[in-house]
This record gives structure tokens, C-alpha cells and sequence, in this order.
């Protein structure tokens, strides 16, 4: 699959290319060895959970937790085509706080296997200006995969100032 010029549009959850132009793609090995040895901002955009279509209106629903890549954030939003722009401005104020404005800290950026969202998100964090982007296709179930644990997480919000 070749990149898109833009953000993709298509089918979130399709065949994604091996490449991410101004970024730089990773594997679990590697993430591992990152985590271990460096402290990145790593990001899970995966979307929230949706309640289950025809489901009774008054049907208790209770979604399970989240799950992500230990020491991740969780932005639900980041990597839609068309992002809205009050998650622009939260995906923004993410990457500014986290990184404290250094426009070279490390980002990972992932969701789950064959899901543009992730994609997305990589390739809009590097339009923002960040040079150390890197994309780990492989997603939560790659990580699980590989024996990898990971922990619940709420989606994040901006401290209060």
C-alpha cells in the first residue's frame, strides 16, 4: 500500500502502508528497547469505544477499559482525516506539554494492527513541526502479541492551570 498524499480518508481499519514519509516506523523489538532506554512520548489514538448499535436505550452499557502500551496517552480523535478542531487544539497541547516544547523529543505514535488512525496521527504530529516522529504499525495487539503487558488508561485531558 503506497502513502496517501494527505491524511487518509478511506477505511480506518485496511491494509496501511510499510512507510511514513518525515517519520520513521518501528517495530515491537525496537519500541521495547526504546522504552527501556529512553523516555518517549508515546500516544495510543485508537477511537473510544462506541455503544453497540440496536442495543436497548436503557440497556446498562459498560465498555471495557482501555488498554495501551504502559506509560502511553491515550488521545481518542487524534487520527481521524478530519480532525475536529477542539482535538486539533488537545493533540496540539498534548505534544507541547509532554514534550515541554521540544520539537525533537521522541513521539511514538500507534493504535491497532492495520488502523490509519495511527497513521494519521503520526503524519499530523510531523506537519505540526516534530522531527522525531516514529509509527509503530504493529498497534496494542502487536505489543500483547509478543507477550508484551499493557494497562488500562482513561482518555488524557489537559492539567487544569
Amino acid at each position: 500500500m503506497p502513502e496517501p498524499a494527505g491524511f487518509w480518508t478511506g477505511p480506518i481499519n485496511s491494509a496501511v502502508p510499510a512507510t511514513i514519509e518525515g517519520g520513521k516506523v518501528i517495530h515491537t523489538k525496537e519500541l521495547a528497547q526504546l522504552l527501556k532506554q529512553k523516555k518517549p512520548l508515546v500516544i495510543d489514538v485508537s477511537n473510544e469505544p462506541k455503544r453497540p448499535a440496536g442495543m436497548a436505550p436503557d440497556a446498562p452499557w459498560l465498555p471495557l477499559p482501555q488498554q495501551v502500551i504502559p506509560g502511553s496517552v491515550w488521545l481518542p480523535g487524534a487520527g481521524i482525516a478530519d480532525i475536529a478542531p477542539q482535538t486539533d487544539e488537545l493533540f496540539r497541547k498534548l505534544l507541547s506539554q509532554e514534550t515541554h516544547g521540544d520539537f525533537n523529543h521522541l513521539v511514538v505514535i500507534y493504535c491497532h494492527e492495520r488502523c490509519w488512525l495511527s497513521w494519521n496521527a503520526a503524519k499530523r504530529a510531523i506537519s505540526y513541526g516534530y522531527r522525531r516522529v516514529h509509527w509503530f504499525p504493529e498497534g496494542v495487539e502487536g505489543w500483547r502479541t509478543a507477550g508484551n503487558a499493557t494497562a488500562p488508561a482513561k482518555p488524557w485531558s489537559a492539567p487544569e492551570r
